[in-house]
């Protein structure tokens, strides 16, 4: 897939214009290193990239496009969403004090592993590598102004939810999404060292993921001690695990709306300054 071909190849990138007699074997390499990482990482990359060539192109049919791979990555979220809560429960308390919570968990993880490699087999990689043939086209079609046209419209978009004030849940999993679409396509597509350089230096979009990991446990814990099925020395470790949880989270809340008015996302009065041309 040549989308994939970009992310994979993206360091050695300059713009857009990729050759795409690389291509199978780097899909082929992508396929490989989404099956060793469980990585839902590809299908967020993947996704922000269809949106580009979506925004471009009227004809082009990214919900089509993409439908082949969402099963895969949807399974690959699942298990890094059962590996952080595994890790971060570690954080919290002493294993042997939630020993058949966590013995369950890693059931629960292993079962989520096996049906990932049971659907990640040699027909999916065939599927999915087939897939270049439809997107190849798009992709060479994509003008440097198609790009910087995109780019301004999801800075507006963001400035437009940042500048409501002070940020609420609901609007912290929306600036989430949205910078994170941002976020790829600007280190895909943007040719500027030091534009991505100042990338790394904002630390809103790691508040964000940290802050978005916590609410995916809180949630998972929720469901689990709504069913009763926790017997009552856990549930009270449980109990004071969400609750730990719950002040980290509104913590990171305050940070990242602390972080917001100092990201190099939002100084930038024009898109030439984030993404140079």
């Amino acid at each position: 897939l040549v989308i994939i071909t970009i992310w994979v190849y993206s360091k050695q990138a300059i713009g857009i214009w990729i050759g795409v007699h690389t291509t199978a074997n780097l899909i082929e390499l992508a396929v490989l290193l989404a099956l060793f990482w469980y990585s839902a990482w590809f299908g967020t990359k993947l996704n922000a990239l269809l949106d580009v060539v979506n925004d471009s192109s009227k004809s082009f049919k990214r919900k089509k496009i993409f439908k082949p791979f969402k099963q895969l990555f949807c399974q690959a979220g699942k298990v890094r969403e059962l590996q952080v809560e595994e890790a971060m429960l570690k954080k919290y308390v002493t294993p042997h004090l939630l020993n058949a919570y966590l013995t369950g968990l890693r059931t629960h993880l292993l079962d989520e592993q096996e049906v990932f490699f049971s659907i990640a087999n040699k027909k999916m990689a065939a599927r999915l590598k087939n897939k270049h043939h439809e997107i190849a086209p798009y992709l060479k079609a994509l003008k440097r102004k198609d790009i910087t046209s995109y780019l301004e419209k999801k800075i507006t978009r963001i400035k437009k939810l940042i500048n409501q004030g002070a940020l609420q849940t609901e609007q912290v999993h929306e600036l989430r999404k949205r910078l994170k679409i941002l976020c790829y396509n600007r280190k895909s597509l943007c040719e500027n060292k030091q534009n991505k350089l100042s990338l790394k230096k904002d630390a809103l979009p790691a508040l964000l993921g940290k802050w978005h990991d916590l609410q995916v446990i809180l949630g998972h814990l929720q469901k689990i001690t709504d069913t009763g099925s926790i017997n009552a020395k856990e549930l009270i470790q449980i109990e004071k695990i969400k609750n730990k949880i719950s002040a980290e989270s509104g913590i990171l809340i305050s940070r990242i709306n602390k972080a917001i008015v100092k990201s190099e996302f939002f100084e930038a009065s024009n898109v030439q300054a984030i993404c140079a041309k």
